[in-house]
């Protein structure tokens, strides 16, 4: 999921419609700046707060100002103008919502899965039941998974017990920027911060979520997804967990070109040399990969030692069949 400016002001509308909406008093602008627009001046908040105020407005949340002399401003939803009453959704248009929703719900790389879920169980009885007997507390919703998901969508950092393939313990500060799952495990993609809560100049590195043992979110450390940022962009091939070991060239024949493209999404380069396409990846597990090109009908170039490993895999296949 590619994250924009436009998706990161989306985020904060909805989060800000409902926290009017189930707001039980008036919320003050320093409480509302501290919660959805922290690291910006009060010039800068106050003209990001009124252009949010007129989408929800547009939206059909009006929110008002109740000034008391020499006090700040307080804000709340007007409920004569806000919040339409009526039936509830017709079965084939809540079937329809459930139809459009049904992927993010399922999706445990969606931050939001789990509001979204309970959203729908409220909108309408034709699917409230089904979606709450779907409720489950596998991994999707450990305490830490939930945790870093707050964060991302509150961007507020959060420090992590993390605990590596090696079983090696270690304490850090993190900017959660989003999910990817990988062969049935959920890996978080995040950037690193110092110790004075300004992000390292270390590129964002990726997180096997089930090896998160804490989570300790940071209420006063604010955080911006880069532009254009995708979680999918992250997304590794089964041979690149872990370091970098060596950069593979494989060579694709017509009949797998297609398969291949899209299995490497965004990992590595094409490039076309002579009447052959070459792709040029990095490459973790010299075996795994071996394994990876044989079953997508594909022969590696260089280095020596994946050429080696992909013939002796051959090799063992071969024996194997006798």
């Amino acid at each position: 999921m590619r994250i924009t400016r436009d998706d990161d002001r989306a985020r904060r509308v909805c989060s800000l419609a409902l926290d009017f909406m189930n707001a039980t008093a008036p919320l003050s602008s320093s409480e509302i700046a501290r919660a959805h627009y922290g690291g910006l001046s009060p010039d800068s908040f106050r003209k990001a707060f009124s252009r949010d105020r007129a989408t929800l407005a547009a939206c059909g949340v009006t929110i008002v100002e109740r000034r008391v002399p020499g006090e700040e401003s307080l804000w709340e939803a007007d409920d004569a103008h806000s919040f339409a009453y009526g039936p509830e959704l017709s079965p084939t248009a809540a079937s329809a919502l459930e139809l459009a929703c049904r992927p993010l719900v399922d999706d445990p790389s969606f931050p939001l899965a789990e509001d979204l879920r309970l959203a729908l169980a409220k909108v309408s009885r034709a699917f409230s039941e089904p979606l709450a007997a779907a409720r489950t507390r596998e991994q999707g919703s450990s305490r830490e998974l939930e945790a870093l998901r707050a964060c991302l969508a509150e961007h507020h950092a959060a420090r992590v017990t993390y605990v590596n393939a090696r079983g090696a313990s270690s304490e850090r500060t993190l900017a959660p920027y989003g999910f990817f799952s990988l062969r049935g495990a959920l890996y978080l993609v995040a950037g690193r911060l110092s110790t004075d809560g300004s992000l390292t100049g270390d590129a964002p590195r990726t997180y096997r979520v089930d090896r998160v043992v804490s989570v300790d979110p940071l209420e006063d450390a604010f955080f911006s997804v880069p532009e254009g940022f995708s979680a999918t962009d992250w997304r590794r091939l089964p041979f690149q967990m872990g370091p970098t070991t060596v950069e593979a060239r494989l060579l694709v024949d017509d009949a797998h070109e297609e398969d291949v493209r899209l299995a490497a999404g965004t990992q590595g380069r094409f490039a076309r040399e002579g009447d052959s396409l070459v792709w040029t990846v990095a490459v973790s597990d010299e075996l795994v990969a071996a394994r990876w090109a044989i079953a997508a009908g594909i022969r590696p170039l260089s280095p020596d030692s994946l050429v080696s490993a992909w013939t002796r895999v051959l090799e063992e296949v071969l024996e194997g069949g006798r």
